[in-house]
């Protein structure tokens, strides 16, 4: 049995092959960052990793709850008594940070630990108030990409 392309086929291959002629190349596509990964470097400041307790912040004595935390639906973690490990720190930064973008069922399972947080300062304007010294003042951001502990207390 004998295959025949008729001229019809010929014609609508020589058409595709002459349309995809004419289109500019595409450049590769890199694919899209996923929420999970984290860039290297953000601003000026990179990476860092802190060592401090991890607690509540309505646990800490002198700052207040903000509203969703107040109301229960909420927990905002802090690490106190923080000391940079690996990375650097601007100077005028002091012992005390907010933790986010760390899943918060796993920040309250490390809450009351000497914890180790990998991530980057956000957040550096709230600098100029240390360790908010008021109950109500935001503190500086760390962003954290990884959360591990170190003791299972906080005492040093």
């Amino acid at each position: 049995m004998r295959t025949y392309v008729t001229p019809v086929v010929v014609g609508m291959l020589a058409s595709a092959a002459l349309v995809s002629a004419q289109l500019p190349p595409q450049p590769p596509q890199s694919p899209r960052p996923t929420s999970a990964q984290r860039p290297t470097v953000r601003g000026s400041e990179g990476i860092v990793t802190l060592e401090g307790c991890l607690v509540r912040e309505a646990e800490i004595e002198g700052r207040s709850p903000k509203t969703p935390e107040r109301a229960g639906v909420a927990s905002d973690y802090v690490l106190t008594r923080a000391k940079v490990i690996k990375g650097t720190a601007p100077s005028s930064l002091t012992g005390m940070y907010d933790v986010d973008d760390l899943d918060p069922g796993l920040l309250e399972s490390f809450a009351g630990q000497r914890v180790q947080v990998d991530g980057w300062f956000d957040a550096l304007d709230r600098a100029a108030n240390p360790a908010g010294r008021r109950g109500n003042d935001e503190l500086v951001e760390i962003r954290g990409s990884a959360i591990r502990a170190i003791a299972t207390d906080c005492q040093d």
